[in-house]
């Protein structure tokens, strides 16, 4: 049975989540974490502040909303809520990108997908199954941000990516909680010293740089903490993530070696020599020579076009690479080649099975699990809706966070 004989006007879903073993699903979160916590010291090592660590960085201003000028706020919670993508390849899963500032307004979606497939998947080969609940990491989250900071628990939900259902999981663990649009915060913030909203999040703050911001630092003037911060979306540029690949003086060597076993090699479009494997290379001649090997990404996600040498003829990859080292705007990873992944489809009559690739996206609330996607892409370069990476009960080993896990 193919794709192609499903029923006309249905649509096929995958028939099970996504399982791993719980020790596994475990060193995904404690990865993460730590490659996480990496990137978060490379960029605060840049330069004192966040606009000076903007430009050291090479990003341009227009693609990073403007600082809010509360340093000490932004450097604390800048990696409070976070999300993370690996693919998996043979020797277990490799992070591609970070996500410090989407991860607020995905938990509702996630702990649906999470709590449906607990409920409803049963299959005796995985016995009984586990998730991280992310509604109940983000409350617990933003609970010890206000008590840490002797805050009101009230909160604004601000712009796109919330729902009424985020309102009711903070109101029924003693939040007060409204949805609320940029425009309608002059109004809504109460009168001066009695703020109505200590806390403010965002959707994410690559929506808040599309929109007036003024509402925005209006209420930061007056007090309101904005989570996650404007400056956490610095931590998603992927020239970051190509410092820490690059490795860091300070880094020591059980860092490097988590480096090098979770992280693809990554370096930023800027003329020179640079290691590659047991050698050195200019770089432009190697991405030239070798293309095959490598994926041309724009630093800032959704910025351009996301290039695979592989699957790009040869003088539009030498276009696409004169463009990205004379911007200086871009970032070269190391092609991963997935590990090939059955997967099975069903359309609620026949099911059938198909190659894919699956994309592992754990999420983080102040360093705790909170929840895990899974979004399959397929060799005719598309992608299947989100759903749930669920595990397997039984003994819980938080790993150290070295340990690369092989997700199978």
């Amino acid at each position: 049975m193919t794709a192609a004989s499903h029923r006309p006007g249905t649509r096929p879903l995958p028939t099970g989540p996504f399982v791993l073993p719980r020790s596994r699903y475990d060193e995904l979160f404690d990865t993460a974490a730590a490659l996480l916590a990496l990137v978060r010291r490379a960029v605060l090592a840049l330069a004192p502040t966040w606009p000076e660590r903007l430009v050291a960085l090479g990003a341009d201003p227009a693609d990073h909303p403007p600082h809010s000028g509360l340093e000490a706020a932004e450097t604390e919670h800048c990696a409070l809520l976070a999300g993370a993508d690996f693919l998996v390849d043979e020797t277990g899963p490799r992070l591609v990108g970070l996500d410090p500032d989407g991860a607020l307004g995905s938990a509702r979606r996630t702990g649906m997908l999470t709590s449906a497939r607990l409920h409803t998947h049963t299959r005796p080969q995985d016995g009984p199954l586990f998730g991280h609940d992310p509604r109940a990491a983000r409350v617990t989250a933003l609970a010890e941000v206000c008590a840490r900071r002797g805050l009101p628990r009230t909160v604004a939900l601000i712009g796109p990516g919330f729902h009424p259902q985020d309102v009711h999981d903070l109101t029924e663990h003693g939040f007060a909680a409204d949805l609320l649009a940029p425009a309608d915060l002059p109004g809504a913030l109460g009168r001066p010293g009695g703020l109505r909203y200590a806390l403010g999040l965002l959707g994410s703050t690559r929506r808040a740089a599309g929109t007036d911001l003024g509402p925005l630092r209006d209420t930061q003037r007056a007090g309101m903490l904005l989570l996650p911060p404007l400056s956490s979306g610095l931590l998603a540029d992927k020239r970051a993530l190509a410092l820490v690949s690059e490795g860091l003086p300070w880094m020591t060597r059980g860092e490097r070696a988590l480096v090098e076993r979770g992280l693809p090699w990554t370096r930023i479009t800027l003329a020179g020599r640079t290691r590659w494997h047991d050698g050195e290379r200019e770089l432009p001649g190697l991405l030239l020579t070798e293309r095959e090997r490598f994926v041309l990404k724009p630093a800032v996600a959704g910025a351009g076009p996301v290039l695979m040498g592989h699957r790009t003829d040869e003088s539009t990859w030498a276009a696409a690479v004169r463009r990205a080292f004379g911007q200086g705007d871009s970032v070269v990873q190391e092609h991963i080649r997935p590990a090939p992944y059955p997967l099975r489809m069903g359309d609620g009559t026949d099911t059938w099975t198909i190659p894919a690739a699956p994309v592992l996206s754990p999420v983080l609330f102040a360093g705790r699990p909170g929840g895990c996607r899974v979004r399959y892409l397929t060799p005719a370069g598309g992608s299947l809706p989100a759903d749930a990476v669920l595990a397997r009960q039984g003994l819980s080993r938080r790993a150290a966070p070295s340990a690369a896990p092989r997700c199978r």
